[in-house]
Formats: C-alpha cells, structure tokens, sequence
C-alpha cells in the first residue's frame, strides 16, 4: 500500500494546425503543451501525467506529429484517456486520421482491442491500492458523450474486483451538469449523455474516490456527499483554451480516508493568456453560453475560486 500518490491533470491541448475563434493558434497550442511539459518535468515528486483527450483538433498528420514531438520531452509515465477531436471522420478534413486509427498512434498501449469508438477503455494499477480505470466516452461522428452498456456492466466488475482500493475514474466528457446551461441547445453536448446512469453504478462503489475529466473547456470542482462516504468531481479546463489550464493533484492516505489537494496552473505569459480570452469570447460557444455576454463564457471556463484548489480529506 503506497502512502502517497502525487499526478498532473491536462486535457483539451488542440493541437491545431487552424486559427480559430474559440482557441489559440496552432502555435499556441504547442507553446502552451512545451511550457506544461517543462513544468511537469521539473517536479521531481510527479508520479505520472493523466491526459484525458482531445490532444488534437483536426486529427491531421501534422498535429499528431507535433504533439507525439513534444510528449517526447515529457520526462514521466503517462496515461491517454480519448475525445471527440482525437480522430475525425469529416469530409471537409479528407486527409484527417480516423479514431482508432489517431489513437494507436498517440498510445501503442491500445491496439488490443481496436479503438473504435467505446473501446478505448482500460484499468490500471497505479501504485498498490491504487487503480485507475478508463471510460471511452466517445461516439461517431459527433461531439457529444455516452457510455454504453457493455462499458457500464465492465464498470461494475472492474469497481467490485477493486472494492479494496482507492478507484479513481477518467473519462473525457463530464458525467454531471456543470450548470443549467447543459440543458439548452448543444451545450448539452458537454456531457456524458448518460452520466447518471454512470454515476449510479460508482454511487454503490464507495471505494470510487475521484471521476476526473475534461471536454468542457472549464474548471469546475464539485464533491458528491453521501452517507459515509464522498467522491470528488474533478472537471480541468483546457489547455489549449482559456484560460490555458492544467492541474496537480496529490493523494495521502489518511486514517480517516483520504486526503486530496488539488492546485491549478495556466501555462500562458500575459499575452498568450489575453489572445485566448478574447478568441474564447469570440467563439460560437460564447454566443451559446451568453448571447447577451460574451465574457461570461470565458468567466465560467476559468472557473470560481472553489474551482482552482482543493484541499480536504474524502472520507
């Protein structure tokens, strides 16, 4: 049994080889994945890195190459958990890697079996008591998330055969509203479709201590508080994005459970930072989010101070 356990969260990178609204330059996006990459390699404590999809955006040669390039330098273990933009089937991207086409090579790890869509999905030990499984919450040709059936029932077995060990849960999409606002149009799209139905198999694993995602572009932090017995929602805003975040998160055992802390970094200098927040509030999803406010979407992805650090033990 470990008595320590400390990993980065990055997520939502978009490797890009387009200049849109809603994220930075191709440029961008690999400066801000370099600048994540040397921080993370200077924490000598770091036990590994947990990425959880949409490394790329269009799925093209080209971003992979840069993105395998740079993960290169990343001097510590790493676990890739796929998204939506990590393979595209799109006819105005011909030349674009298909899904598990764009995921063997970003993670040789998963070729057994071929990662379709929902078959992406794997468990790991990370240290001794502790185990990390995978949720491939992707579907075809869309943006949106669902978990299908034969995953939930691998979801019980897996959470039943490690009921002994602290569980921590990666997905890409949410499995919980972040808000109101994942009801209208496509901003539902946000969020596992089912994560209900998800969350209802964890809610009787008690030893299912965290379910940690990306998707949404936001840092969002909310604990789930049942009768004996908590679980951590961990939600990091992109990378690639504003307000260009990732996240450290150390595990300590403690007699009375767990104790987590969770601290937020942006990778971005002053100027990368401000390029982004005025493409997040020029993006379509701003227009979604606020019609009437367009900061309000850059205000939400940056998330509220409880959303940036934790610090407490899940009993």
């Amino acid at each position: 049994m470990i008595d320590s356990l400390r990993f980065a969260h990055v997520t939502d990178i978009h490797i890009s080889e387009r200049d849109t609204s809603g994220k930075p330059s191709d440029s961008l996006a690999a400066c801000l994945m370099r600048e994540c990459v040397a921080h993370l390699n200077d924490l000598s404590d770091l036990d590994f890195v947990l990425i959880t999809g949409d490394v790329l955006d269009v799925a093209s040669i080209a971003e992979l190459d840069t993105f395998l390039e740079i993960l290169e330098d990343l001097h510590k273990p790493w676990h890739f958990v796929p998204g939506n933009h990590d393979g595209f089937i799109d006819p105005r991207h011909p030349g674009a890697l298909k899904p598990h086409e764009a995921v063997m090579r970003v993670d040789p790890r998963m070729t057994k079996p071929v990662p379709v869509v929902q078959q992406a999905f794997w468990s790991r030990q990370l240290s001794p008591g502790v185990q990390l499984i995978a949720l491939d919450t992707r579907i075809a040709d869309d943006w949106a998330g669902e978990i299908g059936q034969a995953q939930i029932d691998w979801l019980r077995g897996q959470s039943e055969a490690h009921q002994e060990d602290m569980v921590i849960v990666a997905t890409h999409h949410p499995l919980h509203p972040l808000g109101p606002h994942n009801t209208r149009g496509i901003l539902h799209k946000f969020i596992c479709a089912n994560g209900c139905e998800v969350e209802a198999v964890l809610d009787c694993h008690p030893n299912v201590k965290m379910v940690i995602s990306g998707h949404h572009h936001t840092n969002h932090l909310s604990l789930v508080d049942n009768d004996g017995w908590q679980r951590l929602r961990v939600v990091t805003a992109a990378l690639g994005a504003y307000p260009c975040s990732y996240r450290t998160i150390r595990l300590e055992r403690q007699v009375s459970g767990w104790r987590v802390d969770i601290q937020t970094h942006c990778a971005a200098d002053e100027a990368m930072l401000q390029m982004a927040h005025e493409r997040a509030k020029a993006s379509g999803i701003a227009r979604e989010f606020d019609p009437d406010s367009p900061a309000a979407w850059a205000a939400f992805c940056e998330g509220r101070p409880e959303d940036l650090v934790f610090h407490g033990c899940l009993r």
